[in-house]
């Protein structure tokens, strides 16, 4: 080939789209039922945010699919729709909360003097003048109003302790103590809504106050749900994921997709469970589905579900704070126990759902046994050092081998006794005594497994076989 000709040649190349093999157009079924198995982690966080702005979800909004999230998909659905949710669903979600980020610039900021982020209406969010200590903020759209400030212990318990105090006569605060953390929630004499949670970090609490009128209960509760230490991912749909890709094939759709309206009936109501006032935990100590938990998590309940199935309450011991519960459905594994007791300083391990409201899923932490009594010498109780939160109630106690040891049943208010003695008691936790616990199945007609005493397992081995036999337990009251 001469030179013009090569040169021409290549001209003509370069003037060419570049080549690619084709690819086959990927069909989307919006009939399909709905899934998160396959959603990433970024989109799983986005659909329980949008949940959580419908006021199905009232709990924390975690890089995970938790059984909540699923209830409250579901939930929301049949409330919406009438129906089961489908992937058009799930694309229609995420269009909603899509729309309400363009209206309101919600956005995860991050207040970098407290160490916290939260969702913030960045576009219309307004300043208003300071209360005290407090940095204030008014969401423009609703009657949502923030409150930052950092504060002393004293300060902080002084703010808890007023807020209940301002809980409407007839109803009952909601709280939360740890060492490390305050949550209140409230309804006011007015029905105002008030939230207000501490986190210890660096020495000072940090101290987030959300406020709102009842008709705007949805939106403080997603706020609420936002709220952790560190820094938050973006709010967004993760481009070319399922999630994005269904909204894109769902957009020709959207606008024909009727809700109902807020106060319509749901034709399915009756089959939905009512959102669950209180958690625990407990453990499968049977192949039939029996679970074992405390007596106070199942105190006063109208229904009970563990992991989200039907359950009856069969038995209970108010004076070792025991209760069995029978499920509907099979036990995934069961749990063995240890037939000698816990000596003291041994190894035990605490798994259970604390905190569901704010952490959302199965939860294990590490300890020993620091004395062989609970509380005044008690000696159907242990005293651990294993942390746990409200809502690991009824969990199991693991020892190094992988018995069960005891049942987790209490914890001291941290903030409670630091108010009366000047000083934050470390992990002071207790345990129903394993041997209390298989005389109390015994006398139900279950024969709990038995295991001696053996070498201990791996902590990650340890943690993944008790974990098939924990249960999260909720309750909803009379």
């Amino acid at each position: 080939m001469t030179g013009p000709l090569r040169t021409l040649f290549v001209l003509l190349l370069l003037a060419l789209p570049p080549w690619r093999p084709a690819l086959a157009q990927e069909t989307v079924d919006l009939t399909a039922p709905f899934t998160a198995e396959d959603l990433s982690i970024q989109d799983r966080r986005f659909l329980q945010v949008a949940l959580a702005f419908e006021g199905t979800l009232d709990a924390p909004i975690i890089p995970d699919w938790p059984p909540g999230a699923e209830a409250a998909m579901h939930g929301f659905v049949h409330t919406a729709y009438g129906t089961a949710p489908s992937a058009l669903h799930m694309a229609a979600l995420a269009q909603d909360l899509t729309d309400r980020i363009a209206r309101d610039g919600w956005t995860w900021r991050h207040l970098d003097t407290l160490g916290l982020s939260l969702l913030f209406p960045a576009t219309t969010a307004a300043t208003a003048p300071p209360e005290g200590a407090f940095t204030v903020w008014d969401h423009g759209g609703s009657s949502l109003r923030y409150r930052f400030a950092t504060l002393s212990r004293p300060e902080a318990q002084a703010l808890h302790r007023d807020t209940v105090a301002l809980q409407a006569e007839g109803g009952s605060a909601i709280r939360t103590r740890d060492a490390s953390l305050a949550v209140t929630r409230i309804t006011g004499p007015d029905g105002t809504l008030r939230h207000v949670r501490s986190d210890y970090i660096d020495g000072t609490w940090s101290t987030v106050v959300l406020s709102a009128e009842a008709s705007d209960r949805a939106l403080l509760g997603a706020v609420a749900a936002s709220i952790a230490p560190g820094l938050a991912a973006p709010l967004a749909v993760t481009r070319g994921g399922r999630l994005d890709r269904t909204r894109k094939a769902a957009a020709p759709l959207l606008a024909t997709l009727d809700r109902r309206p807020q106060d319509a009936p749901t034709p399915n109501e009756a089959a939905l469970p009512p959102r669950a006032a209180s958690t625990g935990s407990g453990f499968y100590v049977s192949a039939e589905g029996h679970v074992l938990t405390n007596a106070h998590v199942t105190d006063d309940c109208t229904t009970i579900r563990v992991d989200g199935l039907p359950a009856r309450l069969l038995a209970e011991a108010t004076d070792s704070d025991l209760a069995l519960l029978l499920s509907d459905g099979p036990a995934p594994a069961v749990a063995t126990f240890s037939e000698a007791p816990a000596r003291l300083n041994s190894d035990v391990t605490a798994l259970g759902y604390p905190l569901s409201h704010i952490l959302g899923g199965m939860n294990v932490t590490r300890g020993a046994v620091s004395a062989n009594t609970g509380l005044s010498g008690d000696i159907a109780t242990m005293q651990i050092t294993a942390p746990v939160q409200p809502g690991n109630s009824g969990g199991p106690l693991i020892g190094a081998d992988g018995s069960v040891v005891g049942v987790v049943v209490a914890k001291l208010d941290a903030l409670s006794i630091a108010d009366q003695l000047r000083d934050i008691p470390q992990n002071v936790n207790f345990a129903v005594r394993a041997e209390v616990a298989a005389r109390f199945l015994a006398a139900q007609g279950i024969s709990p497994r038995h295991a001696a005493p053996h070498a201990a397992l791996p902590p990650e081995d340890l943690a993944q076989r008790a974990a098939a036999f924990t249960a999260f337990v909720e309750c909803d009251p009379r």
